[in-house]
């Protein structure tokens, strides 16, 4: 988080401006332009030519025409309603997306759980390689992919719902956009259903660090029933015990986000240490704000209705300590709401935060590809914005959000420095797990 992150909104203007559509089917635009990356594992099988295509698999085009799923079809690969017959299996329009970029992009994709990972309409977005695997399994044929149609990328236009007549083209930049959001989308669900979970105990970082990712075993673990526990029952002044509770609760859960990253796992363990250590304590401020219920501006409200007052109440201040509740409202909780910032593009924001090359201790050799990484999300994040609210709207609202980094850091060094004053004084006992992780080493 630093301030390199404005400097990057002209040149997010260029990539993600109203590109040029291509009026003749069959041009000779290079998709390759459009895309990030430089994976090429997945053997590409499309043939050389759209027409060799359309004399070798006549079928699939005029199958389509003629041949729509019954009412009801669920989606071979994720069980969500199927909305035709794609690469030749009944398929939602979001796998059939899946499975064509994959092939034409060469992607691949690691698994971290030996290749077992259910795929379903909740959560086909979290591990790709099984996905993928699920979609050549159920019967999607490669070979369907027509070169020159689905290779090039303005495939319909779609009005920019700004109002104006300006118009956007759909192109596999976006559409990897689309996926990305949809992703990260998806994850801050299993995050929200984690919250509600009993989280097992870990004996420190690197245990958290090295254990299997939890927000895929949601479904087996239990729900905290306790009196402290995470369900909303009533509004009542927060005590410290409830921000430590949520402290713990949101450090673990960073945790647990981050290992859903693909380029976070193929990191070192050091590299990871760097990263989460640099993000955690945003992270857990990030979503104390964003997920508040809207009780006024004077409020912040835990997901269990303990809150705190923009004056704090006496329960949670501490001698030596200064109070930087207010600022979290004024600067970050405020804004957002004004910005009336939605769960995706909040998640697509928070990836971009996360992935700073500017980490302390991320070793040289790490920082290029988490810049990469980063850009690649602040890139979703603009195509998330700018494409409900069209390019104008849109550039405002992205410039003010990459804004906000700075008082976001502002705030997390203030909260540092009263971690030291609470370690200097022992006027409260900052649990291990949350000083392992959050106070910078001298």
């Amino acid at each position: 988080m630093n301030g390199t992150l404005a400097d990057q909104l002209q040149s997010h203007l260029a990539n993600y401006g109203p590109p040029m559509i291509n009026s003749q089917r069959g041009g000779n635009e290079d998709p390759s332009m459009y895309m990030n990356g430089s994976s090429a594992s997945v053997s590409n099988t499309n043939g050389s030519s759209s027409m060799g295509n359309d004399q070798k698999f006549p079928s699939y085009k005029r199958m389509a025409q003629r041949r729509k799923v019954p009412e009801g079809e669920l989606c071979a690969v994720c069980s969500d309603l199927a909305t035709g017959y794609h690469y030749g299996v009944a398929s939602c329009n979001g796998c059939k997306t899946f499975f064509r970029r994959t092939i034409v992009s060469e992607q691949t994709f690691i698994c971290q759980y030996n290749g077992n990972c259910d795929v379903n309409k909740n959560i086909r977005c979290a591990c790709r390689h099984c996905r993928f695997n699920k979609c050549l399994l159920v019967g999607m044929d490669a070979k369907a992919i027509q070169n020159d149609r689905d290779r090039i990328g303005p495939t319909k236009k779609v009005k920019m719902s700004s109002g104006s007549d300006d118009e956007q083209a759909t192109t596999p930049h976006r559409l990897q956009d689309q996926e990305i959001i949809d992703q990260l989308t998806q994850v801050e669900s299993l995050c929200q259903e984690l919250r509600r979970c009993i989280i097992p105990e870990v004996t420190g970082v690197t245990h958290a660090l090295t254990s299997p990712c939890l927000l895929f075993e949601t479904t087996d673990l239990k729900v905290d029933v306790s009196l402290t526990n995470t369900m909303f029952k009533e509004l009542y002044p927060a005590s410290m015990n409830d921000i430590r509770m949520w402290n713990i609760r949101e450090m673990r859960i960073c945790i647990e986000w981050a290992k859903t990253f693909d380029i976070y796992q193929r990191l070192n363990l050091f590299d990871q240490f760097a990263l989460v250590r640099n993000f955690a304590f945003a992270f857990n401020l990030l979503n104390r704000v964003f997920y508040s219920p809207d009780h006024g501006p004077d409020k912040i409200v835990f997901q269990n209705g303990a809150f705190i007052m923009r004056q704090p109440q006496q329960q949670v201040q501490l001698s030596g300590c200064r109070p930087i509740y207010t600022r979290q409202m004024d600067e970050i909780m405020i804004p957002f709401r004004k910005l009336q910032l939605s769960v995706a593009e909040f998640a697509t924001f928070k990836a971009a935060l996360f992935f700073n090359p500017d980490a302390l201790d991320l070793s040289p050799s790490a920082k290029q590809e988490v810049f990469e990484e980063r850009n690649k999300y602040l890139g979703g994040l603009f195509t998330c914005i700018t494409q409900k609210i069209g390019i104008p709207t849109g550039v405002q609202k992205y410039g003010s959000l990459l804004m906000m980094t700075a008082s976001i850091q502002n705030i997390l060094a203030q909260n540092e420095e009263n971690m030291q004053v609470m370690e200097l004084f022992k006027n409260w006992e900052v649990d291990p797990f949350v000083k392992e992780l959050c106070m910078k080493r001298a």
